[in-house]
């Protein structure tokens, strides 16, 4: 899957790349941590995913953005009595089975955003110069756990308990939270995108 922003993208936001490979690789690595937080790959594109059926008449989508369905199967069965309404399918009977395991529903959807929201561009990038600059100095890891130092008088100080960040390119709980609420649906995907 590409990369939520590009090499091009960095320049443009006035992040200086000296090593293209290691900035595509932290365009890759950041994207698919937003694309995880997020719940759906964003990127506009025909996707298929595996959902657990929910013993209800409405079975919503991972993704906010479905612009068609093309194919469903339940149990690797077609069917064709739903109905897509925004972002869930619906139909007459339950997806699942009253009282047993559920269903696997494998939804085949386009769906995304195209062009990329300026915005998820520009929190890619962010991090991506974060990961950057900490590659600069000294890699992940390298200052985990000091909260202050003073030149003068050669003073280091710690921070206490196990709240520190050891790689800048990892995403905030509240940023995941944001990304799910605005991109993804309140479902489990029990498969993968392809």
């Amino acid at each position: 899957m590409t990369a939520l922003a590009t090499l091009d993208d960095l320049k443009s936001n006035g992040i200086e790349v000296t090593d293209e490979q290691t900035a595509t690789s932290l365009l890759d690595s950041v994207s698919d941590a937003v694309r995880s937080a997020a719940g759906c790959p964003i990127t506009l594109g025909e996707w298929t995913v595996d959902i657990p059926g929910e013993q209800s008449r409405k079975l919503d989508l991972p993704c906010k953005a479905v612009r068609s369905v093309s194919r469903v199967l339940i149990d690797g069965k077609t069917v064709y009595d739903w109905r897509l309404l925004g972002s869930s399918l619906y139909r007459e009977e339950p997806w699942s089975p009253f009282g047993r395991i559920p269903s696997v529903v494998t939804v085949t959807f386009t769906g995304g955003w195209n062009p990329i929201p300026a915005d998820v561009v520009r929190l890619v990038c962010s991090y991506v110069a974060a990961g950057l600059h900490q590659l600069e100095d000294g890699g992940p890891g390298a200052h985990v756990g000091v909260s202050y130092e003073r030149v003068d008088d050669a003073q280091v100080g710690y921070t206490q308990g196990d709240s520190a960040q050891i790689d800048v390119t990892e995403l905030p709980e509240a940023t995941k939270r944001r990304l799910r609420n605005r991109f993804g649906a309140n479902v489990t995907s029990i498969g993968v995108f392809r």
